[in-house]
């Protein structure tokens, strides 16, 4: 009997032994979840999978969530671009967090459309395409452009004639397709070229003692170009300098002076410091170049004992508005003592008989700020004006010189023209 109850006891101990280890092995500590894709366009499907810490598939077994809200089996789409939070859930035990990002599928490039900047412009000048997809993508870098039929290269195209370009591009898209814009039009207008001069005004004084700096770098610019126009404007008091032109205010006002010296190129932009620098020097020069200022000056002047008689003349190379002139009387070969501290003229201080040129003695214009041109400034328009100098005593009419210059509504000088006593000049056109 004792032995029947030992063995029973024993096949109990097997039996919940056995038992309890089946029951383990169904558990599971881990759970990935996994996507076949992390990036996808909207309403494209995902499908996500689900596996244990023993590397087991238990994706029909899990519950998957999107943003924390439980879905239906294993695919996933959306229909609004962002980012989603993927996570499952197995066993009891919650996997990790997976980010998968849904995009907009972009538009795919069906036709082009070809811009011109600017859609009008004078002859001589550039052109800027542009070329754009309907996909709003730029391909103009990947694109030929054609002007009258002819493909260029690049994208900028350098006008000649006056007259109508068409213009359109080609591209070849993806697919290996060759797709063609609309043709567009643009005006080239008739223009006149003329000779282009840098106005420099240099304000200054026998008392200053820089100022022999700018004096030198206008020699310099002289040693470069025979296109510059300059106008030294003394400053201070006669008694002190006795070259003072006291109708400079407003000028001054103007341009925001705060000390001397200061040298204005085309009245609009101040001379770099220091003037005599190279690169200063290819400021004042680069000046007399570029964009052509389609527009000339030429005087006609006379003089007769101590009157001169001024004529002034503007010949306008494309259509023209608001814009004045400026008729200045100089005097040359002044001679006075130069104050200097700099090491210019050998560095002496003073420097004894300095000439002093292209001295400002009186503006013949009704302002220094300008006058109105009056009537038509289109292409091939003219205008012109007389002004009377009557020359004081102190000045010496031989040594009279006259200065006209155009400028525009932001005060800028157009060009300008120098001119000595009865001298007939013409137009410089190019």
């Amino acid at each position: 009997m004792k032995k029947i109850l030992l063995a029973f006891a024993i096949l109990s101990s097997l039996i919940y032994t056995s038992c309890s280890g089946d029951s383990d092995s169904g558990s599971s500590t881990t759970v990935t979840v996994s996507s076949n894709f992390t990036t996808r366009y909207v309403n494209e499907n995902i499908t996500l999978t689900a596996t244990d810490g023993d590397g087991n598939n238990v994706t029909s077994e899990a519950i998957f969530y999107v943003n924390n809200i439980a879905i239906t089996g294993n695919v996933y789409t959306s229909a609004t671009a962002g980012t989603f939070v993927i996570k499952a859930t197995y066993d009891g035990v919650t996997s990790q967090n997976l980010n998968v990002t849904f995009n907009v599928a972009p538009v795919p490039l069906t036709s082009i459309s070809v811009t011109s900047n600017p859609t009008s412009i004078d002859a001589g000048g550039v052109l800027n395409f542009v070329c754009l997809g309907n996909n709003g993508s730029s391909v103009t870098a990947t694109s030929t452009f054609y002007v009258n039929g002819t493909a260029i290269t690049g994208s900028s195209f350098t006008t000649t004639t006056a007259g109508t370009l068409d213009i359109f591009a080609t591209h070849v898209n993806s697919l290996g397709e060759t797709l063609t814009s609309p043709t567009i039009q643009v005006v080239v207008n008739n223009v006149i070229n003329f000779n282009k001069r840098v106005l420099i005004e240099d304000f200054t004084g026998t008392w200053c003692q820089y100022c022999p700096r700018v004096s030198y770098a206008i020699e310099l610019v002289n040693a470069q170009t025979s296109d510059a126009t300059i106008v030294a404007i003394h400053r201070y008091n006669s008694s002190i300098d006795p070259f003072n032109f006291s109708g400079a205010t407003d000028l001054e006002n103007q341009i925001g002076l705060s000390g001397y010296p200061t040298a204005m190129l085309n009245r609009t932009t101040e001379w770099n410091y220091p003037e005599t620098a190279t690169t200063s020097i290819s400021q004042a020069v680069n000046l007399t170049s570029g964009v052509n200022p389609k527009l000339g000056v030429a005087m006609e002047t006379t003089t007769s004992g101590n009157t001169s008689t001024v004529n002034v003349k503007v010949k306008f190379g494309k259509n023209f508005s608001n814009l004045k002139l400026v008729v200045y009387a100089l005097e040359d070969n002044l001679i006075y003592n130069q104050t200097n501290s700099t090491s210019y003229y050998g560095g002496a201080n003073p420097i004894v008989g300095f000439e002093h040129d292209h001295v400002l003695r009186a503006v013949l214009s009704s302002s220094i700020l300008g006058e109105t041109i009056t009537g038509s400034t289109n292409l091939n328009d003219e205008f012109s004006k007389s002004f009377t100098y009557n020359i004081p005593a102190n000045v010496n009419a031989s040594n009279v010189r006259f200065v006209a210059f155009v400028i525009d509504s932001s005060n800028k000088a157009l060009n300008s023209r120098e001119a000595g006593p009865n001298e007939t000049q013409s137009f410089e056109i190019e």
